[in-house]
């Protein structure tokens, strides 16, 4: 039954650790972009065909929005991550916890035989 146990608690570790990195992934893209100066955001947009017929105060109110909507986006990945970060450490402490109950259990039937 234990082992049962401790192999949900990997695959539930392995799923909180994708999620994490995917988080990580995240912030790392909104980080950047974040940090991206007006010149090349208009630069990127007007590649992707954005901001063609914007004048320049036009683009720095967009910009000054995009970097607004951009920190709380990163606020609330934080915040996110430091609940996986959190989550993470109880599955460790759990599988470290079931790990230590199954050898017991397994000492203890050796004793038996």
């Amino acid at each position: 039954m234990l082992c049962s146990d401790i192999l949900g608690i990997i695959a539930e570790e392995e799923e909180a650790r994708r999620h994490k990195d995917a988080l990580e992934s995240l912030l790392s893209t909104r980080y950047r972009l974040l940090h991206e100066s007006l010149e090349k955001r208009m630069r990127r947009a007007q590649n992707d065909g954005e901001w063609i017929h914007l004048s320049l105060t036009e683009c720095a109110e967009l910009h000054t929005q995009e970097k607004r909507y951009l920190k709380s986006q990163v606020d609330r990945l934080r915040h996110e991550e430091d609940q996986t970060s959190g989550k993470l450490a109880i599955l460790r402490r759990t599988k470290a916890r079931a790990k230590r109950i199954r050898a017991a259990e397994v000492a203890s039937q050796r004793k038996r035989h």
